[in-house]
């Protein structure tokens, strides 16, 4: 293999943090050897992260733009590792980066941060096994210790569903997370053993696209464009160009005692399909990534670059979706020659 792959920096793997290497079992010959490093041998120790400032920069180098997002959750994690509250909304469109910020926090901090999916929880008394207690069985929280709780697809749960007797059953669910965001104490149970949790010093990230009401304010937007001089075409402004408010939350369905918890409002961009290009060239990204997991040197011209980038943006498929593609071009090249140590697609 040409050393050239040997000599460029260390990965930057913001595109997808979950996956270290692919195959690892197989003995084909394309496959990693055991001693490539992956994306995170070369974390320094998580008690190196001691001021916002270092943890922000540690984000910087794997979360693609979204300047907000890192600097929020730096501040947060932060008071975290002090033992201070700070709850947080995370709001973008599907893909931006919500929870991957935390995922790779979650790399230095595997013991102060969980991610759960927020949108089966129930209330208690209802069908279902997901209840706000349930989101608290997590080391750290059981311990007594400070941590980060991200709760996914957050949108999903506070969006208006109605029982058979017209009661809004997303309310209900919000109101039994009240004191939780606010700070009690809960009894969990976790087996045999009984442990009293303190959630004043746990801090609530709810991370949610909340889409519809973004579309909701971008289709209005354009509606009063109309009969302006035509100062702004029709159809001009898209959904995140604005960023949803306090009232948008409240119209959308969020209650405004559960709102009243929330010290920080975070709102994400939309990734464009020139974000997608300069990922595919970027020397720390898709590419890179994926010339460690399959150990082979990768060159894609501009052209499909941008094919690959135009795909990604119009699907709305995003980063995963482009790198499923690249996948499939690899692996349709391994099938007709699997000793091949380069690649140009």
């Amino acid at each position: 293999m040409s050393s050239q792959i040997d000599t460029l920096p260390p990965p930057l793997p913001w595109y997808d943090d979950r996956i270290k290497e692919i195959r690892s079992d197989s003995p084909s010959p394309w496959a990693p050897a055991d001693n490539i490093p992956t994306p995170w041998d070369d974390d320094p120790a998580p008690s190196e992260y001691d001021t916002p400032q270092k943890i922000y920069d540690y984000l910087d180098t794997r979360v693609w733009r979204q300047d907000a997002a890192k600097k929020a959750a730096s501040i947060i994690m932060y008071h975290c590792l002090r033992g201070l509250k700070s709850n947080a909304l995370f709001i973008g469109p599907t893909g931006c980066g919500k929870t991957h910020t935390w995922r790779v926090l979650q790399k230095i901090f595997p013991d102060k941060i969980t991610i759960v999916d927020g949108s089966n929880i129930t209330q208690d008394g209802w069908h279902g096994n997901k209840k706000w207690a349930d989101l608290l069985r997590f080391p750290a929280v059981m311990s007594g210790d400070s941590a980060v709780v991200v709760i996914d697809e957050a949108d999903k749960m506070m969006m208006p569903k109605f029982s058979s007797h017209g009661e809004n059953v997303a309310h209900s669910v919000q109101s039994e997370g009240l004191t939780l965001l606010e700070g009690t104490r809960v009894t969990i149970k976790d087996g045999p053993v009984v442990h009293e949790v303190d959630t004043s010093k746990i801090s609530f990230v709810l991370c949610g696209a909340f889409s519809t009401k973004a579309h909701d304010i971008a289709a209005q937007a354009n509606r009063r464009s109309i009969g302006f001089g035509a100062a702004k075409a029709t159809g001009s402004v898209q959904p995140y160009d604005q960023s949803l408010t306090e009232q948008d939350l409240i119209d959308f369905g969020v209650m405004p005692e559960f709102l009243s918890r929330i010290q920080r409002i975070v709102g994400l961009e939309a990734m464009t399909a020139e974000d997608y290009f300069k990922m595919t060239e970027a020397p720390h990204g898709v590419l890179w990534q994926l010339q460690r997991q399959y150990g082979l040197e990768i060159h894609i011209t501009p052209e499909r670059r941008r094919e690959l980038a135009e795909h990604a943006y119009v699907t709305g498929l995003g980063v995963r979706g482009m790198e499923g593609q690249i996948r499939q071009l690899i692996d349709d090249a391994i099938f007709a020659d699997c000793e091949r140590q380069f690649l140009e697609l």
